[in-house]
């Protein structure tokens, strides 16, 4: 399993936000070894669309790495990792003290994973619309019936490989990731419908000039 940390010289983990490195480890035989490290260039990025344009410079250099530890990592930083599929971690502490901890709780999350009966199926809740590849979903209905299901868990994996034109999610509020995430992942939103305790959003692809 690979690590990526960010780190300061001292390889004590840091944010995203200051100057350091981001290093990627592994556990080899009883030891971590570094197989890469590089400037973290997140730091120097001035407003939004820069850090996604940063971030995203990051993620293609740690390749098929999808864990990565900071002190911190704040908004559409952080919006931005997980549109990528990344589990993030945020401690305080020298790299080598935690390594291992976050290499056991990805372990046995990976092993709670492999114990679920079965995955959640979000085609079976999708309502054809009028046009060809336009849906409905409502997230309500779906939360009631699953309790342990969020909207991010919902609606995430679907935006991120489903094929489709409009959703319209139904929904008694709009998600505050909505806001938040939805631009580093490529999507806008609008509300069509407002009632009190039931909304109509829109989530569309954005529009490349």
């Amino acid at each position: 399993m690979k690590i990526a940390v960010v780190e300061n010289e001292n390889q004590k983990v840091s944010s995203i936000f200051e100057p350091g490195f981001i290093a990627i480890y592994e556990k080899d035989g009883g030891e971590w070894k570094v197989l890469n490290r590089f400037e973290n260039e997140v730091c120097n990025a001035k407003g939004m669309a820069a850090v996604r344009t940063a971030v995203a410079d990051t993620i293609k250099q740690l390749g098929d790495v999808k864990v990565i530890v900071a002190s911190e990592i704040p908004g559409i930083a952080s919006g931005t990792f997980q549109a990528a599929g990344f589990d993030i971690f945020l401690v305080e502490d020298s790299v080598l003290n935690v390594l291992d901890s976050i290499r056991k709780e990805m372990l046995e999350a990976i092993e709670r994973l492999q114990k679920e009966p079965s995955k959640f199926d979000i085609t079976q809740f999708l309502e054809p619309g009028v046009s060809r590849g336009d849906f409905s979903i409502n997230i309500e209905d779906i939360m009631f019936k699953n309790p342990n299901m969020t909207s991010k868990k919902i609606l995430i994996p679907y935006l991120k490989n489903g094929e489709f034109n409009r959703l319209d999610v139904i929904c008694s509020h709009l998600p505050k990731w909505f806001v938040t995430d939805l631009g580093s992942m490529g999507f806008e939103y609008e509300i069509v419908n407002d009632l009190p305790n039931k909304k109509t959003v829109r989530v569309m692809r954005m529009q490349t000039q």
